[in-house]
């Protein structure tokens, strides 16, 4: 992968792609500034068809973003060929388990070869790992974002559930409550930095005890 091209995606091309995503357009409805200081901390980045976006075994601090173009979840079938397993559209967010974890990646990404080509963004988890830093993004950005990673690895944990109802975590996940308290604080953030961080664990147990193909992103990545 290799930076975008300026003048082929000038800054107002490259907003109109982050505004496709929930978090970054959240952020720019709320606050301009927050949005070019998310802009100026994200790297955006152009790959071609066929070319690895997440290398399983790599192991990073990012989270991810797919602006445009689709990407392929690779595994390998029983006869051990390689085989796509899911794809990754526009606006979703993936690898969020590895980035919490700091585990390596448990699966190669690549782009589509239907695609023409892919536009990626990836935000380093340094920025939002210590919820007590503000220096760089306010309460309302880092709620954001604590927001979008509880709801995301509680969602993929639902749909484990629902596909394995009688799996032993899910009693686990009961003890991880939605938080009910005061909107829009500091005990907010920290309530949910805590909750993405016991949902990532009870997923990587989930992972590496189920027999299951998975079946979505988050738990691939």
């Amino acid at each position: 992968m290799e930076p975008i091209d300026r003048a082929e995606y000038p800054l107002d091309r490259v907003k109109r792609l982050l505004s496709g995503v929930p978090f970054f357009n959240e952020v720019l409805r709320e606050d301009n500034q927050q949005f070019d200081q998310l802009l100026n901390c994200s790297e955006i980045l152009l790959a071609k068809p066929g070319e690895t976006v997440i290398r399983q075994g790599d192991s990073d601090t990012y989270l991810y973003f797919l602006l445009s173009g689709q990407l392929a979840v690779m595994g390998r079938n029983g006869g051990g060929e390689p085989q796509v397993l899911n794809y990754i559209s526009p606006g979703e967010v993936f690898g969020a388990l590895a980035m919490i974890m700091g585990t390596p990646r448990t699966a190669t990404i690549k782009v589509d070869q239907s695609a023409r080509e892919a536009v990626v963004a990836r935000l380093d988890y340094a920025h939002f790992r210590d919820v007590q830093e503000s220096s760089a993004f306010n309460l309302p950005t880092r709620l954001s974002f604590y927001r979008m990673l509880a709801h995301n690895i509680r969602w993929t944990l639902e749909v484990n559930k629902m596909q394995n109802p009688s799996h032993p975590l899910v009693a686990s996940l009961r003890t991880v409550p939605i938080y009910t308290g005061p909107k829009g604080t500091q005990e907010e953030l920290e309530a949910l930095h805590e909750q993405s961080n016991k949902l990532a664990d009870i997923l990587c147990q989930w992972n590496e005890s189920s027999a299951l193909v998975p079946k979505n992103n988050l738990q691939m990545t």
